[in-house]
């Protein structure tokens, strides 16, 4: 069980309220216009936690895999999108993914990065189960000081550095790799109230030649 998991099943319940406070749904249109989705395709959203993006790529896509290591994460997601018949869940480790290689037209992660434990090593399994001409998409956090982030919400980073998400992207294989602004800021505010953030989000997306 990844460190992430205690918290992600404390808070499943009001989390779709609590990532409203924290950014907009311009993250999600961000992502999805970086996928450049072919018609009929197949993506996968690893960290899909209560659906944020599939509520997205649901009505767009032919399938679509929402991944996310909190079985409680994914029973919400379950009652957002019931009666959607185009979305499979699985419970996963996203150092594991349970597709097979190029299996995928993308693979989206959001806000998924900055819990895992090894940043380059997700984005390598996201790569591999995109197929060729597919795309690897990341919204996440630019780095940042608030260390609080690492012991409230259980974060692993305190964001990153464009310059590493560029390398760790080209180094899973990945042309026309872009980092870039989605214009939005992700708020939050520690439980003591002393203090608050406002970080900005990038959009991050690779190419597998």
């Amino acid at each position: 069980m990844s460190n992430s998991q205690p918290y992600f099943a404390q808070v499943a319940e009001r989390w779709d309220s609590l990532r409203e406070t924290f950014f907009s749904d311009a993250v999600r249109e961000a992502a999805i216009r970086q996928a450049a989705l072919p018609a009929g395709a197949t993506v996968a959203d690893v960290g899909t936690g209560t659906g944020f993006l599939v509520m997205g790529l649901a009505p767009i896509a032919r399938q679509v895999y929402g991944l996310d290591a909190s079985p409680e994460m994914l029973a919400v997601a379950r009652r957002n999108l019931a009666g959607i018949t185009n979305v499979e869940w699985r419970v996963a480790e996203g150092a594991h993914l349970p597709l097979p290689v190029g299996s995928v037209d993308a693979a989206l992660a959001n806000m998924y990065l900055h819990h895992t434990e090894d940043p380059a090593a997700a984005i390598r399994e996201m790569a591999r189960i995109v197929r060729a001409g597919g795309r690897v998409v990341l919204t996440d956090l630019d780095s940042h000081a608030h260390e609080w982030l690492l012991r409230e919400h259980a974060d692993r980073w305190p964001g990153f550095a464009r310059a590493d998400v560029r390398r760790w992207l080209e180094d899973a294989g990945l042309t026309d790799v872009v980092v870039d602004c989605v214009g939005e800021n992700c708020c939050a505010s520690s439980s003591q109230g002393e203090t608050a953030a406002a970080i900005s989000i990038f959009v991050a997306s690779g190419r597998k030649a």
